[in-house]
C-alpha cells in the first residue's frame, strides 16, 4: 500500500499521518509536543512526529512512501512574537519617477504585533542610466555594515521589467545574504505594497531556511529519495524552494492544510469550518465548494499575499475559567485566553474521581504578570487539574461519542462539584456556564461569517482536537447543521498528505489583450509543473480582480507519482445532485471539458449555469447563454452573438462577459473592457481548441 506523509506544527502539538494515497485512510499517526525551546526550533518536533510514522510505516509492512508534505506556524509566529531579521530595502528607480520611488520604497519599521516592530535599513539606487555590479554591490555592503541581515529588493515597475532586482538577487546569492525581490511574490502595481510584502518576507528568510533544510534533512534520513513538499497559506502545496525563498506564503497554512483535509472526507457547498485547538479556534469559511481566501494583513499593512481567510478566536477545548469576587459572591468572568496547555496542567476531564481525591478550588496565575483568577482544583498531594470547556462538556455529558475530546464525564462532573461548593453554585449550572461562554464567542464569529459571505444553508465543520467538546454547542445556539469528520484531531496532517500542487499568479495587466492572458495562463501552467504537478492534471482558473486592474491566474495538479495520486473525483452523479442544489430547480448538462462540467436550467430568456470541476466544486455560477462545440464553431457562433448582445449607451458599448472553457483551462475575459478586444480574445482561445470541444458562456457581470 502505497502512502503520503503530511505533517502539520501547531502552536501545542505536531501531528503526523501516514494516508493510503488510494482511499484516504490514516494508517499511521504521531502526536508530539511542539518543540518551541529545542535547540533546532519546531524543526525538531517535525524530525520526531516524521520519524515515528515512518517506523510505524515500515513496522507495518506498508510503502513505498509517496510524499511528506508539511504546514507549519513558523511565518505566522516568528511575525507575532517578532522573531524577525534586521532587513536592508534596495530600492531602485529611474527619472521621472526617482522621488515617488524613494520615499515608497523607505518603508520604516514596520509594526508586527503590539510592542513588535520589524526593523529595516534603507538604500537607494538610480538607474536611469543602468545598473551595474559594482553599484550594487557597495550599496549591499554598505546595507549589512548597517545590521542589515537580509536583503529585500524593490524596483519601481519591477512587475514590468524586473531586470534590475534580478541582478541584484544574484549578486546577494553570490555574497551568501538570504534576500527576495517584489516580483516574486506579486505581479501587481503598488510599490509600497510590494515593498513591504517582499520585506517581511525577507525578516523571516534566515530561520526558514534553517528549519527547511534541518527537515530536508531529516526527510533524507528516513524517507530517503521521498518528495518533500510545504503547506501553502492558500491551501495548495509546492516544493520546499517555496519556503526557503518565499516563506510568508506558508502564513496559515495549518488552517488551510485542515480545511484541505475536510473537504477531503466532506462534499460541502457552503460551510464554516471550525477547528478547536487547545488554546484557541480557527474559523474559516467554505464557499461553493472552495475556501475563502484574503490577503494576509500584518497589523495596518496589507500584503499581496493570499491566504485562507481564517479568523482566530481566543477560546478553545482547553480553555481555563476565570473568576472574581462580585456583590460577596463568587462568580463566573470569563473563559480564558489562557488554557490548560498553557499552565501545563492536565484536564480533569482526562483524570479519574480517585485521581481527584479530596482536591479543593486554587486561583492561580498560568503565566507571571497573568491575573489569579483562572481556577483549578488541587490535591492535598499538590496536583493541579484545570477546569476546561472540554471538562465542562463532559461534565454535562454532551461530548459525543467516538470524539477525540471525550473524557471521564465522572471526573469532570467531580471537578465541577468541587468548583461549585465554593461557589454556591450547582455543578451543571457551573459547567453550562462556562460552556456558554466559550460558545458564544465563537458562534458570534460564525455568525459574520455566514452573514458577509451569504452562505446558503450552511454547515459547521468541526475539527481539531476540541471540536467534540465546543462545536455540537456552538452549531446548534445557531441552529445550524453540524458535522465532525473522522480523524477530526489529525485533520490539518491529512490534509497535508493529501494535498495538491497549486501555484498562484496575480498580475495588474494595463492592456489586456488575449496573448498577454493566454501568456499569464501558460506562466501559471510552467510554474505549477516546475513545482512537481504531473503535467496531464494541470487545471488552469482565472479570475479578474477589479479594483485591481488584474488578472488572478490559479493553476491546480496532482504531484507527478508513480502510483496512485489521492485526486478526488465526482462521479456523474454526484456531479449532478451539487448541480441540482446550486440551480434549485431541474439541472441539465449543457457540455463536458476534461476538466469541468457545466450544467444549466431548462428554460427561459437567460438561463442559469454553473460550471463544476471534476472535484464537485463548483466554480462559476452565470446567468446567460452558453455555446458549445469544437473550437472553430465555438469561435464563429462567439463572433456572431456577442455583437448582438452588446448594448448601446449613446457613443458607450456593453458587451457581454465572456468565459471559455476548454481542456484544462477555465479563461475569464471580463478584465478586457473594450468589447472588440474581449471578442478577439475569446476567439483566439477557441481556436486554440482546435476540434476539442470547447464551452463559451455569455452573461451580464
Amino acid at each position: 500500500m502505497a502512502v503520503r506523509i503530511g505533517v502539520d506544527v501547531g502552536g501545542t502539538f505536531t501531528k503526523a499521518v501516514a494516508c493510503d494515497a488510494a482511499t484516504g485512510e490514516v494508517v499511521a499517526r504521531s502526536i508530539v509536543s511542539t518543540s518551541h525551546g529545542a535547540v533546532n526550533g519546531v524543526a525538531q518536533g517535525v524530525i520526531d512526529a516524521l520519524t515515528s510514522v515512518v517506523q510505524q510505516v515500515s513496522a507495518e509492512g506498508l510503502g513505498p512512501v509517496l510524499l511528506v508534505s508539511h504546514s507549519t506556524t513558523q511565518a505566522v509566529n516568528a511575525l507575532l512574537e517578532g522573531d524577525t531579521a534586521i532587513v536592508g530595502i534596495l530600492g531602485i528607480g529611474r527619472r521621472p519617477d526617482l522621488k515617488k520611488a524613494r520615499v515608497r520604497t523607505a518603508v520604516g519599521e514596520i509594526r508586527l504585533a503590539p510592542g513588535r516592530r520589524l526593523v529595516t535599513r534603507h538604500s537607494f539606487i538610480d538607474a536611469t542610466n543602468g545598473l551595474d555590479d559594482r553599484k550594487i554591490r557597495k550599496v549591499v555592503h554598505e546595507l549589512i555594515e548597517e545590521g542589515a541581515e537580509a536583503l529585500c529588493i524593490s524596483e519601481a515597475f519591477g512587475v514590468e521589467d524586473a531586470r534590475g532586482e534580478w541582478l541584484a538577487l544574484q549578486i546577494a546569492e553570490e555574497l551568501g545574504v538570504p534576500a527576495c525581490a517584489g516580483n516574486e511574490l506579486t505581479g501587481l502595481y503598488g510599490l509600497e505594497m510590494r515593498t513591504v510584502t517582499a520585506a517581511l518576507n525577507a525578516s523571516i528568510l534566515p530561520a526558514a531556511v534553517r528549519t527547511a533544510r534541518l527537515v530536508a534533512e531529516a526527510v533524507a534520513e528516513d524517507a530517503p529519495g521521498v518528495p518533500l513538499l510545504v503547506m501553502r497559506g492558500d491551501g495548495g502545496a509546492a516544493d520546499l524552494s517555496s519556503m526557503e525563498r518565499h516563506p510568508i506564503l506558508t502564513a496559515f497554512s495549518g488552517p488551510a492544510a485542515s480545511v484541505a483535509g475536510a473537504l477531503r472526507h466532506l462534499s460541502v457547498a457552503d460551510g464554516v469550518v471550525v477547528e478547536v485547538g487547545g488554546t484557541s479556534t480557527n474559523v474559516s469559511t467554505i464557499q461553493r465548494g472552495r475556501p475563502v481566501l484574503s490577503y494576509v494583513r500584518v497589523l495596518d499593512h496589507v500584503t499581496s499575499v493570499r491566504s485562507i481567510d481564517v479568523r482566530v478566536v481566543g477560546v478553545a477545548g482547553g480553555s481555563l475559567m476565570r473568576v472574581r469576587h462580585a456583590w460577596g459572591r463568587v462568580r463566573v468572568a470569563d473563559v480564558g485566553p489562557r488554557s490548560a496547555h498553557i499552565a501545563g496542567l492536565p484536564y480533569a476531564s482526562f483524570a479519574t474521581v480517585e485521581d481527584l481525591g479530596a482536591a479543593e478550588p486554587r486561583l492561580i496565575a498560568p503565566r507571571p504578570g497573568d491575573p489569579d483568577e483562572y481556577l483549578v482544583v488541587e490535591t492535598p498531594e499538590g496536583r493541579r487539574f484545570g477546569l476546561t470547556v472540554t471538562c465542562a462538556a463532559n461534565a454535562l455529558g454532551l461530548v459525543p461519542d467516538g470524539a477525540y475530546a471525550r473524557g471521564d464525564a465522572a471526573a469532570a462532573r467531580r471537578a465541577f462539584e468541587i468548583a461549585g461548593r465554593w461557589m454556591s453554585i450547582e455543578a451543571d449550572a457551573l459547567a453550562r456556564r462556562v460552556l456558554d461562554i466559550a460558545a458564544t464567542k465563537v458562534a458570534r464569529v460564525i455568525d459574520d461569517s455566514v452573514r458577509e459571505h451569504r452562505l446558503h444553508n450552511p454547515e459547521v465543520i468541526g475539527l481539531g482536537g476540541g471540536a467534540g467538546a465546543l462545536v455540537p454547542q456552538t452549531a446548534t445556539a445557531l441552529r445550524l447543521k453540524w458535522k465532525i469528520p473522522p480523524d477530526a484531531e489529525v485533520i490539518s496532517s491529512v490534509g497535508d498528505a493529501l494535498s495538491m500542487i497549486r501555484v498562484e499568479i496575480e498580475k495588474t495587466l494595463v492592456s489586456p489583450d488575449g496573448g498577454a492572458i493566454e501568456a499569464l495562463h501558460r506562466t501559471a501552467e510552467e510554474a505549477a509543473i516546475n513545482a512537481g504537478a504531473d503535467p496531464s492534471t494541470v487545471q488552469i482558473e482565472s479570475t479578474t480582480v477589479p479594483e485591481r486592474g488584474a488578472l488572478r491566474v490559479a493553476a491546480y495538479g496532482s504531484l507527478a507519482l508513480e502510483s496512485g495520486d489521492g485526486d478526488r473525483r465526482v462521479d456523474p452523479d454526484e456531479e449532478w445532485a451539487v448541480a441540482q442544489r446550486a440551480l434549485q430547480t431541474d439541472a441539465f448538462l449543457i457540455g463536458r471539458t476534461a476538466f469541468y462540467a457545466v450544467y444549466g436550467t431548462a428554460t427561459g430568456p437567460e438561463r442559469r449555469f454553473v460550471v463544476i470541476d471534476r472535484a464537485g466544486s463548483i466554480v462559476v455560477e452565470v446567468r446567460g447563454h452558453a455555446l458549445t462545440g469544437t473550437g472553430a464553431e465555438v469561435g464563429a457562433a462567439l463572433e456572431e452573438r456577442v455583437p448582438t448582445l452588446t448594448r448601446h449607451f449613446g457613443p458607450l458599448k456593453v458587451a457581454p462577459a465572456v468565459r471559455v472553457i476548454r481542456g484544462a483551462r477555465l479563461i475569464d475575459l471580463t478584465l478586457i473592457s473594450r468589447p472588440d478586444e474581449a471578442l478577439q480574445a475569446a476567439v483566439t482561445e477557441c481556436s486554440l481548441a482546435g476540434e476539442a470541444s470547447v464551452i463559451a458562456l455569455l452573461s451580464r457581470d
